[in-house]
């Protein structure tokens, strides 16, 4: 047994604003103090302080189910836990630092029945910019009926500015933009023009601004590449398995398969300097090919999101992409199984189950309902979207983050604790519901519990042991 407490915790990184993630808010500075201040006789381990077992017991993983940040401890750490309270002050005075940074990470308090803290609201307002309903590929799962309709220029210019609107009259800090389609680089033109007035309007807003392009990745040629750089343009790109798997769901529009073409994309961006994200919808049909793709992903360092189909109304298969609970549980841990031979360098806390983060407390599992604006190639407003079809404002509305919030007929934004199934779990605040719309499609309603919320709760201890072992793989 180790005799210094060593404590490892994964390093703050920002999730993929891929579909509708929440932005991680930035947390302060860790708080500083005297020994006074940390009450260090009255410490002891969080009553849901839980811990899970690794590398033979050498380590164990350790956190508060929704409330704390994830940890890696050794024995002695771990002793240090057990031991509480201390009563000698020499002691104490030994292990403070270690104390310290188990307080700030919220594995211990100083009362028995600690109140539980409200997840931060997002500091960020995310705007998804619906460039063009054109695509080369006819992807199985898409909600977009493609044609060639696209968004001007004038209209892109005013959903920036109405972007921007909503922002400072909600107070928040940064605008998120995501520019899709479709497929966006379609679009180039519209998308480069677009982005240089929002840079120029936010610079002048005192706004920050971060910006992703959603891509299926066939059209990153070198110059694009180029440019996309130098604009400051994060990139994600949507693949969803090995050649098979993924030709068969995600074809080029004359049927040929795509996953050469979007391979070669993501090497040309490599080679460009931007290090692309991949987004992987996880259906019945790319599951099995999914292994030998995050393989191919790892040995790149390229990290990844692994999200599972949605059921909606303009798919062609519905819901016999969507695989059943155990099929998918078992494919999940096949998953695993691969990264945890070759673990990346970046957490794997907010990426490798669907919409649920770990790596902080959140109170919705995405923006939608509540700090989202979908605006399409028309300039309407919608709360999501897969819910293009269901617009509530437009680009000229005075208020359109408010309509949203306040749409009666698609009440996206609710609070995890409103939700029946979800007021009392103990790891809502890591889920934060499950996709709302994914809710309403299955069940009818958006107060009750995600339809996928078994496996969530299946896969929580596997997450969890593997984002362990990555770290001690770091040391």
């Amino acid at each position: 047994m180790h005799s210094i407490a060593h404590i490892l915790v994964p390093e703050q990184t920002s999730v993929a604003l891929n579909d509708c993630r929440l932005p991680v808010p930035v947390y302060a500075q860790a708080p500083t103090g005297t020994k006074d201040d940390l009450a260090i006789h009255r410490l002891r381990p969080h009553p849901l302080l839980t811990t899970l077992d690794l590398d033979d017991g050498e380590h164990v993983v350790a956190f508060v189910p929704s409330l704390s940040q994830v940890a890696v401890l050794n024995q002695a750490a771990l002793a240090l836990i057990q031991r509480l309270p201390l009563a000698e002050a020499a002691e104490a005075a030994e292990v403070y630092g270690a104390l310290v940074r188990l307080v700030e990470m919220g594995l211990l308090v100083t009362t028995d029945n600690p109140a539980l803290p409200c997840p931060a609201e997002p500091t960020t307002l995310v705007a998804w910019l619906h460039l063009t309903n054109a695509c080369n590929l006819r992807c199985t799962y898409c909600y977009i009926e493609k044609n060639h309709e696209a968004m001007s220029l004038a209209t892109a210019y005013q959903a920036i500015e109405a972007s921007i609107a909503a922002a400072r009259r909600y107070g928040y800090r940064e605008l998120a933009l995501k520019y899709a389609g479709g497929e966006p680089l379609l679009a180039f033109d519209t998308l480069v023009a677009t982005h240089q007035y929002a840079q120029e309007q936010c610079a002048a807003a005192g706004l920050g601004l971060a910006a992703t392009v959603l891509t299926n990745g066939t059209g990153l040629t070198a110059p694009r590449v180029a440019r996309l750089r130098e604009l400051g343009l994060d990139v994600t790109v949507s693949l969803d398995g090995a050649a098979t798997s993924n030709d068969q769901q995600r074809p080029m529009c004359n049927g040929t398969g795509s996953t050469a073409a979007i391979m070669a994309g993501l090497e040309r961006a490599r080679a460009g300097g931007i290090h692309p994200t991949v987004a992987l919808t996880i259906t019945s049909t790319s599951l099995a090919g999914v292994p030998a793709l995050v393989q191919w992903l790892l040995e790149r360092d390229l990290p990844f999101t692994l999200s599972f189909a949605r059921d909606h109304t303009c798919g062609r298969s519905h819901r016999d992409l969507l695989a059943d609970e155990a099929t998918l549980i078992e494919g999940m841990r096949t998953i695993y199984a691969t990264v945890a031979a070759n673990p990346p360098s970046w957490s794997l806390l907010g990426a490798l189950l669907d919409r649920t983060d770990l790596s902080h407390a959140h109170g919705q599992a995405c923006a939608a309902g509540s700090h989202y604006l979908v605006i399409d190639h028309h300039g309407r407003i919608a709360a999501c979207q897969m819910a293009q079809h269901m617009p509530v404002a437009d680009i000229y509305h005075e208020d359109p983050l408010g309509a949203i919030r306040h749409d009666e007929r698609l009440p996206l934004g609710r609070h995890v604790d409103t939700k029946e199934g979800c007021r009392t779990c103990v790891w809502r605040y890591w889920c934060g519901g499950g996709c709302p719309l994914a809710t309403l499609r299955a069940t009818g309603r958006t107060d009750i519990q995600s339809p996928d919320c078994n496996i969530y709760k299946a896969l929580y201890p596997d997450l969890l042991r593997l984002e362990g072992l990555r770290l001690l793989h770091q040391c």
